[in-house]
């Protein structure tokens, strides 16, 4: 299996981490010429990340991916048996995807520019809370007792979020079930090696726009 990824995309890590679960190894690589270009997309017709070919068959958008990847990969079992369990775990999915990462995002063109105002501060911070009021009451995961494919969304951008609160100077944004949560996914050995290697990533990235284009 070859997974295309950019090492700073948090939609390519939750990827990752869904493989590094289920114990599968994906050869990584570089959209060619950039995922914009017209080699990307004779692979990819779509020319989005990420996107993984499985022998003769290619897949974009994550939350499909990691679907596939269920499928595909039976165990260890990422979708809970319970019925609202399981909904829960793709509900916080599509909180990830389309309410919190997008504002986290959107702070990308602020670093090495200014500080964000009040309202995007805020926008940020109102997903967060979003995420605190639906996750599991008992946790001590996204979903309930077990890992699921909602765990696999949440930890790149909560390591954006991470860095941003430095540099931003952010006072604490976790809540209690979060903050439980974010515990027990850093100490899975799944998500070790690539949340490390993920940070480091964004440390990098956030450097080289604070010393703007001329380096």
């Amino acid at each position: 299996m070859i997974l295309y990824a950019v090492p700073l995309s948090s939609y390519c890590a939750k990827v990752r981490f869904c493989l590094a679960l289920k114990g599968q190894v994906a050869e990584l690589r570089v959209p060619p010429g950039g995922y914009r270009s017209a080699a990307y997309r004779q692979i990819v017709p779509a020319g989005t990340i990420p996107a993984i070919v499985d022998g003769d068959f290619t897949l974009a958008e994550s939350d499909t991916i990691l679907e596939y990847l269920e499928d595909r990969y039976p165990e260890p079992r990422l979708l809970p048996e319970d019925i609202r369990a399981r909904a829960r775990a793709r509900y916080l999915g599509r909180l990830h995807d389309l309410h919190l990462e997008p504002r986290v995002r959107a702070l990308f063109a602020l670093v090495g520019v200014r500080q964000p105002d009040e309202a995007e501060t805020a926008a940020v911070r109102q997903r967060l809370d979003l995420v605190e009021r639906h996750l599991d009451p008992a946790g001590p995961f996204a979903a309930g007792p077990q890992l699921s494919l909602a765990d696999c969304a949440f930890p790149a951008t909560f390591a954006i979020i991470d860095a941003f609160a430095e540099l931003f100077g952010w006072p604490p944004v976790w809540g209690a079930r979060s903050g439980r949560w974010r515990e027990a996914i850093e100490a899975h050995p799944a998500f070790a090696s690539i949340l490390g290697e993920y940070r480091s990533t964004v440390a990098t990235w956030i450097a080289d726009k604070l010393r703007g284009p001329a380096g």
